[in-house]
């Protein structure tokens, strides 16, 4: 295994892996997780091959987001250790377990810090970032029910008297009318705010129009004026 470093693409933060090997140029190429690869001549210093990556920062990123999108449809596992390429409200981040006397999680910049008693243990990395990811979520979309509520109010709404989280696969967001209910899915977490956003008020105008009328659009619109675009983001996603 080769050196693991944060390189920045024009301010992103990707992981790289820089291994020396027997090749006459510098080859990057980006893995399936969205980090990076630098395999260099033994004649070439590691900073002689960091800088050849950002000169090509704008063609990485691009394959970078290439890939990303592919996962987000296939649903990519989180494999939950240390050093994995994450995703936090749209934003890139990196997975880092540290042991601490409590199982609790922190945001840093562009990191994500996991402690917990017993670091070598997946299974309790994987509870405590869950219910960490799900927790800020809820935080995340409850703030969004509240701020928009009181257009909704105003045409006779009642505040649903159920929200639901849950890992839904086939929708970003349900609105059950019949039993004054809205769900979230929690691959939302992923996304950026302003598509969290969208999806709370188009389940919210749910509540007055069943179908996806003009009718339906227009109360959406009313609260997100560019729906439109948010939309094709959205389902450019899976």
């Amino acid at each position: 295994m080769g050196t693991l470093r944060i390189v920045s693409l024009n301010g992103r933060p990707v992981i790289c892996e820089f291994e020396q090997k027997r090749v006459k140029n510098i080859n990057v190429r980006v893995r399936d997780d969205g980090t990076l690869y630098c395999s260099y001549p033994r004649y070439v210093s590691q900073a002689e091959a960091e800088r050849f990556i950002g000169t090509a920062a704008d063609y990485l990123s691009k394959s970078i987001d290439k890939v990303n999108f592919r996962q987000a449809k296939s649903g990519r596992p989180v494999r939950y250790c240390e050093g994995e390429h994450l995703k936090v409200f749209g934003r890139d981040v990196i997975l880092h377990i540290l042991q601490g006397k409590k199982n609790y999680v922190e945001v840093s910049g562009s990191s994500v810090h996991v402690f917990v008693k017993e670091p070598s243990d997946e299974a309790q990395v994987k509870r405590t970032y869950d219910k960490w990811r799900k927790d800020t979520l809820k935080r995340v979309v409850l703030a969004y029910c509240e701020e928009i509520y009181p257009h909704y109010a105003r045409l006779g709404v009642d505040y649903p008297e159920k929200i639901a989280f849950g890992e839904y696969k086939s929708f970003w967001g349900e609105c059950v009318p019949s039993k004054k209910t809205l769900k979230f899915s929690l691959r939302l977490f992923e996304q950026g705010e302003d598509l969290i956003e969208y999806v709370v008020a188009h389940e919210f105008s749910h509540f007055l129009e069943l179908n996806h009328s003009r009718a339906f659009w227009h109360h959406v619109e009313r609260v997100i004026p560019d729906w439109r675009q948010r939309r094709k983001r959205l389902n450019g996603l899976g």
